[in-house]
């Protein structure tokens, strides 16, 4: 894909001239527009891969649920493959297969989206079952049992894993008010109380045209576009504006430090986290580099830290989890015996007050900003990965071309700016912690409590 490769070429010029902070590039032509009803209609023109996705991004996800009905957006992420008044269950994914498709679904907190890759010629099918299933789905009984049955285990899975358990817990803590406080899997007893008419009443509500963007691209026209979007998606009624949660606005400011110290796991496990921005916030890029200086690679200053230099833990790193309202910045630590639990908690906290102290050294610097012009580049070799940062952006920013500024903000980011977020954002009284320590049952044993 031309596009793609033009900006890794661009990336390894960059990547020679150390310093460089501004880099201009031509800037691919994404077009929007909305439907009477409207929908949100995306279209970038990709033309030398003879292939086209086609997705549907709804501002609906976990933190839309309501608070005891935690697993519903999760739940549409499976029942919109289970059948509509057209089209049997599991023939939407069959159908597009049979012509060399490839269909999809994720759910975030913030989103839920709906994707099919099809050959060009088959643009017109993928949006006729798209539009289908926003406006005709089914919702019998004996599905959504199957289904919530599905997402259980699905559930029972993580909670099965120590390090998703920890991150569960830490959610609870670091988020008093804000729905925030779970993810998008759900909770067990939330879905067995879930009825066919509690799911109606979301799907009513979010999953409607007003509420969606389709995004399309790859080897195809506005035109067609334009004409297939109003034939299959143009008939169906705008709805009124969904509700938004009332505590989604409102968490109020961490004052202290908070911390949990759970059962003990085969594994020990100590998270950090801190309160950030929101995605589309002016210090997210500095916020970036910070994390990557941090935890990207074996040179980096935790793993170089915590496993080469102490010894004290098996693996580290750290992942910033901006999203559409204010979220989370997480370093962590994994290690083997329970007295090394202290010394990595203090090796964290350690290495974040080396940043606020001083400045990252130049080649530190540009190497974090490599490796984030790398991945940006990375994520644009075909045409479903640049439809994900569309709908993103269109989800964070309102903005679906705004993520295309995001390479020159990450490579302007300074020294300072680093020093700058991390005194800012990496406060002590906005600190959650997590420790599980090491030593619990192995699998099959049963656990012998909290020490």
């Amino acid at each position: 894909m031309r596009f793609g490769l033009f900006f890794v070429l661009l990336v390894a010029g960059t990547m020679s001239r150390a310093g460089e902070t501004d880099v201009s590039f031509p800037r691919p032509n994404i077009e929007s527009w909305k439907l009477d009803n409207g929908l949100t209609v995306i279209y970038l023109g990709v033309h030398k891969t003879p292939l086209v996705t086609v997705q549907v991004w709804y501002h609906a996800g976990s933190k839309d649920e309501p608070r005891d009905r935690r697993g519903s957006a999760h739940m549409f992420e499976h029942l919109m493959f289970r059948g509509t008044e057209r089209v049997p269950p599991e023939e939407h994914a069959r159908l597009l297969d049979k012509i060399g498709g490839e269909v999809n679904a994720f759910t975030t907190e913030d989103m839920t989206c709906f994707h099919d890759t099809v050959p060009p010629q088959y643009m017109d099918f993928a949006m006729e079952l798209e539009a289908e299933r926003m406006q005709h789905l089914l919702f019998l009984e004996t599905v959504i049992d199957t289904e919530r049955e599905v997402v259980k285990e699905e559930i029972r899975q993580r909670e099965n894993n120590p390090i998703s358990k920890a991150l569960l817990k830490f959610r609870e803590l670091a988020f008093t008010r804000h729905p925030y406080a779970w993810d998008a899997g759900g909770r067990i007893e939330d879905l067995d109380k879930t009825t066919p008419e509690d799911l109606m009443k979301f799907y009513k509500a979010y999953y409607q045209p007003n509420n969606a963007a389709l995004i399309v691209v790859g080897d195809v026209s506005r035109k067609d576009v334009d004409t297939s979007a109003r034939k299959w998606f143009g008939g169906i009624p705008r709805a009124p504006d969904p509700p938004r949660p009332a505590d989604a606005l409102t968490e109020p400011r961490q004052k202290a430090q908070v911390s949990k110290i759970m059962d003990p796991a085969q594994i020990g496990i100590v998270i950090e986290g801190y309160k950030i921005p929101a995605a589309k916030d002016k210090d997210i890029p500095a916020l970036e580099v910070l994390s990557t200086i941090l935890s990207r690679g074996n040179s980096s200053r935790l793993h170089q830290r915590i496993v080469r230099r102490d010894k004290v833990g098996v693996f580290t790193g750290a992942f910033m989890d901006a999203k559409e309202h204010p979220s989370l910045l997480l370093i962590f630590g994994a290690h083997l015996a329970p007295e090394q639990g202290q010394k990595v908690r203090d090796d964290l906290l350690d290495e974040v007050k080396k940043l606020q102290l001083a400045k990252v050294k130049p080649d530190e610097l540009q190497k974090a900003k490599n490796q984030l012009a790398a991945s940006f580049i990375f994520e644009l070799q075909n045409v479903s990965s640049i439809a994900n940062k569309i709908g993103r952006s269109w989800i964070y920013t309102k903005d679906p071309r705004s993520w295309l500024d995001d390479y020159g903000k990450l490579l302007r980011v300074t020294a300072e700016d680093v020093r700058r977020v991390a005194k800012r954002y990496l406060t002590p009284e906005s600190l959650t912690v997590v420790s599980v320590p090491p030593g619990g049952p192995r699998k099959g044993q049963k656990n012998g409590g909290a020490p």
